[in-house]
């Protein structure tokens, strides 16, 4: 027999699917993932909730008490810009192991919605708080190739919205689901529009000097590599900026890997390995794409700061020409 909870979110959301469902919880509050049957009671038509999926990997954590980490309200999405979520925090500790998508490696944050979540009230028992560290880092591989893959990254475009003021990626957002219905004309009229405003934009933040406050950029046109065959648990050395500096091109890339602002207070220290980055699912095709001779480290994240406050926390991505083996 159903609890009455389970069948009042079973109800409420057949007949409430547009209402929205927000605890507004705050950092450092308790909270309980609810059963993985009341989670799928939230869903909508298209198995999501607010056009967020409740991936696999999330299974793992239902019925179990966490501490809210962050409540979600920006974030960059991959090749976008700026977005806005709503009713979504992040838990403590709690990353994807990538063991559904082809063992991907990046160990993203997972995006909790509010509805999936129970505060936990008058809680004395602080031993049953699971304080995961990146947990379930996996490195488990399995054949990738030609996939198409689905995961709450190659969602964000629809779990989030436009900021009002962002009139380019209005234009974006009409010209796509113009292609989606098939009329090519309109949509190429569109694209035509949002490719001179971006280049407007990017003439705009240029001159202002906003460009350079979020990316950094180098000379060269041909950018280095270097293999150092790192693995995890290992000592490394963050190469000074300047030496970086040196590595990138006129864009801030070595390789297509951009190296941001925010990886600026890393250069110098030292830090052991994470994860080696052999491959990437793409945010916005699905595929997973190969990386050469890239780690993540420890404890090395994006704070967002130089990218508008974007709240996801991503492991930095490191070329291994930018850093050093510490014996």
């Amino acid at each position: 027999m159903k609890s009455r909870e389970s069948m009042f979110l079973m109800w409420g959301f057949k007949r409430h699917r547009r209402k929205r469902f927000a605890l507004n919880l705050r950092p450092g509050e308790i909270v309980k993932v609810r059963i993985e049957g009341e989670i799928t009671a939230t869903f909508d038509e298209n198995g999501m909730l607010e056009g967020l999926p409740f991936i696999p990997e999330m299974r793992i954590y239902c019925g179990k008490k966490f501490k809210v980490l962050e409540s979600v309200n920006k974030i960059v999405v991959e090749g976008i810009g700026t977005r806005n979520m709503k009713n979504t925090v992040i838990l403590e500790g709690l990353r994807c192991n990538g063991e559904a998508h082809g063992g991907c490696p990046t160990t993203c944050t997972l995006f909790w919605k509010e509805a999936w979540l129970k505060r936990v009230l008058n809680d004395n028992n602080s031993q049953e708080i699971v304080n995961y560290r990146d947990a379930f880092m996996s490195n488990n591989s399995t054949d990738s190739k030609d996939k198409i893959f689905s995961c709450q990254s190659t969602y964000l475009i629809k779990a989030t919205s436009v900021p009002i003021w962002d009139i380019k990626q209005h234009i974006w957002e009409i010209s796509s689901r113009f292609r989606a219905r098939g009329v090519a004309a309109l949509a190429k009229r569109l694209e035509l529009i949002y490719m001179l405003m971006s280049s407007l934009d990017f003439k705009v933040r240029q001159f202002s000097g906003a460009r350079k406050r979020a990316m950094l950029s180098g000379s060269l046109i041909r950018t280095p590599t270097a293999s150092l065959n790192l693995q995890l648990g290992e000592l490394v050395e963050i190469r000074k900026a300047g030496e970086i500096l040196a590595t990138l091109d006129r864009e801030g890339r070595n390789r297509g890997l951009a190296f941001t602002r925010e990886m600026l207070k890393y250069c110098g220290r030292r830090y052991r390995v994470l994860k080696r980055i052999d491959k990437k699912i793409d945010e916005l095709s699905g595929r997973m794409k190969p990386i050469a001779n890239t780690v993540i480290l420890e404890g090395a994240t994006c704070d967002g700061k130089a990218h508008g406050g974007c709240q996801r926390a991503c492991y930095c991505l490191w070329r291994e020409v930018w850093l050093k083996r510490v014996a």
